[in-house]
């Protein structure tokens, strides 16, 4: 190789060095690397109303509540998806808010990554309630 193709070599080197670090510059740094916390509910999860839902539902939070309200709505069978859609149409008593009427900032998928283990029987809801399970 002579000295000429030696040197459009390094030049040719250099440049896509420099391209290659103007890329690294410019992304963003902050990028995830973890694989998130604990998990969550798949939106494909599908839930149906246990035959001691409707007597036990009081010892579950407003929004749980609300989450079994929807299932029935749905004929005691449903998506996480088709709950979260409900959820957005729903009115009256059945409206995802607070007592106060203030709109819940969470979805009900997002509030099932704190419940779905009591809903399901597999953690106690507290001391006094026990193991309900809500949901199968």
């Amino acid at each position: 190789m002579d000295n000429k193709a030696k040197d459009r070599l390094a030049v040719k080197t250099a440049t896509a060095n420099v391209d290659k670090r103007k890329a690294e510059i410019s992304a963003n740094p902050f990028t995830p690397t973890g694989k998130g916390g604990k998990g969550g509910v798949p939106l494909t999860m599908t839930l149906s109303l246990t035959d001691n839902a409707l007597a036990d539902y009081v010892v579950a939070p407003r929004q749980v509540q609300l989450v079994l309200g929807y299932i029935h709505e749905l004929g005691g069978t449903a998506t996480v998806q088709q709950i979260n859609e409900v959820a957005v149409k729903a009115k009256g008593d059945m409206t995802w808010c607070r007592p106060s009427g203030e709109l819940y900032e969470q979805t009900p998928q997002k509030i099932m990554c704190t419940y779905i283990k009591k809903m399901k029987g597999l953690d106690a809801w507290n001391k006094s309630y026990g193991i309900k399970p809500l949901v199968s």
